[in-house]
This record gives C-alpha cells, structure tokens and sequence, in this order.
C-alpha cells in the first residue's frame, strides 16, 4: 500500500502546478459524488420509504377505527344471534359469500372454535366478513395474524374464531 502511495505521489510530483491542481480537484469532486452517491442518497431514499409505510400505516389504522366504530354501532341495534348452526358451516358459507372465494383452508378445534386462513383478499372484505359472523352468528376473532400482501388492500390472514 505505502508504495502504491509513493508511486502516486512521485506521479503527482512530475505533473505540472496547473496539472496537479486538476488532478487533486476532480479527486476531491470524485470523492464528494462517490459520499453522495453511496451515502447520502441511500438514507434519504431509506427516510422517505419509511414516511411512506408510515403513512399507509397510519391510513390502516383510521380504516380500522372507522370499522370497529361502524360495527360498535351496529352492535347497538339488536338483531337475533343464529347460535344453532354449525360454526364451520357458517365460516365455510359466509367466506365464500362475502370474500368471494373459499378459504384456503378451515380446522375445526372442537364444536366452538375453527382455525381459517384465507390468501389475498380485500382487507374491507375480511373485516365485513368478520363483522357479519359476530352479529350474525356471535363468532368472533379470538386470533388474527394479518399479513399484506404486494397488491393494494389485498392480504392474507389465518384466525382463531370462536363462538
């Protein structure tokens, strides 16, 4: 390494004055493009990425409080509960009415609880889907792991409902 630096130091050293000042310049705006491009950049790109999961997090996060208060007030009207039908009859037919598609699969866990997983669907779909099974049929959530998937507003989820 030393005497790669005394090479280039002796090269320096035969360039003219006028020479060297251009070669020690384009080094130094070299040097400046290479911290731009290699550091500052990719933080400022990294920064505004994550503003923007930020605020499509946030965005989930309103449509959620705009569900959950939807369904508190419709909880408020009383509606009979359907408790005598078969939960995984009900799971089966109401997912595929209103998400429009069959789970991907459904397991029973005794008379009164079904593990579902569904694969890309409408997250508002998943939610009027779970809104109608607890007014309907008294089956809630107990569990729900909800992951989104590449397309806007499309996710996959598996739940734990209980009746």
């Amino acid at each position: 390494m030393n005497a790669n630096i005394a090479r280039l130091k002796e090269w320096l050293a035969q360039l003219a004055p006028r020479e060297r000042w251009m070669v020690l310049l384009c080094a130094v705006v070299v040097g400046f493009a290479v911290l731009y491009g290699g550091i500052w950049q990719p933080l400022v790109k990294a920064q505004k990425q994550r503003e923007e999961a930020l605020v499509s997090a946030r965005q989930v996060a309103g449509r959620i409080e705009e569900l959950a208060a939807l369904s508190q007030a419709s909880a408020g009207r009383s509606r009979p509960v359907d408790r005598t039908s078969s939960i995984l009859g009900v799971v089966d037919q109401g997912a595929r009415n209103t998400l429009g598609k069959q789970p991907t699969r459904i397991q029973p866990e005794g008379d009164r609880e079904v593990k579902v997983w569904v694969e890309d669907v409408s997250f508002d779909n998943l939610l009027r889907w779970l809104q109608e099974l607890e007014l309907r049929y008294g089956i809630h959530a107990q569990t729900a792991e909800i992951e989104k998937q590449s397309a806007p507003g499309v996710v996959s989820a598996q739940l734990s409902l209980v009746r």
